[in-house]
């Protein structure tokens, strides 16, 4: 790709994310990210649909940041402990972007990270495992939903979150076997 691309591309997502810092993504304008990346509506179109594509787009990418440092993503029935420390780990190096990114719309990182971990297990040829990583996994999504941009006066400390997913896990995955 070309240089001049990347750059440009770089300047409209901190434009935008520099606006996120006060506004929902609906609210913000293709002509204020255009006048904080120093740019042209037309060069802003060339590359993106509109505001919230661009929205979708850094979201999208977040997440996929997000699974590229969670290595252990297959591994929810065969080491489980690692499983949840992995996601843990990968959810805790990104939480300031996530939170900047994904604030006021927690359903969405959700529903993102939901789909994105059980791509993992779509190949399960067992009824129990599947049903066993949609509880688990749609269980962990919502706890780690709430603790990344819930309440901070009511977020509980991460090792009382990984000790109870890690039960959790065990639990079922010891009655699924």
């Amino acid at each position: 790709m070309d240089l001049r691309i990347i750059k440009t591309k770089q300047q409209i997502k901190q434009a935008f994310l520099s606006l996120r810092d006060q506004y929902m993504p609906e609210k913000i304008k293709v002509k204020d990210i255009c006048e904080r990346a120093m740019i042209n509506k037309t060069t802003f179109y060339k590359h993106y649909v509109d505001s919230l594509a661009l929205a979708n787009e850094i979201e999208e990418n977040c997440i996929e940041k997000l699974m590229n440092a969670f290595s252990e993503k297959k591994s929810l029935f065969e080491t489980p402990k690692a499983y949840v420390q992995g996601l843990l780990s990968a959810v805790e190096q990104q939480a300031d972007e996530l939170r900047k990114v994904y604030r006021g719309r927690t359903e969405a990182f959700m529903a993102k990270l939901e789909d994105k971990l059980m791509q993992a297990y779509d190949g399960y040829e067992s009824t129990d495992k599947r049903m066993a990583a949609t509880f688990l996994i749609s269980g962990f999504v919502h706890v780690l939903g709430q603790w990344l941009l819930g309440d901070e006066n009511k977020r509980p400390d991460i090792s009382s979150i990984a000790a109870y997913m890690e039960r959790m896990t065990g639990t079922l995955v010891t009655a699924t076997t």
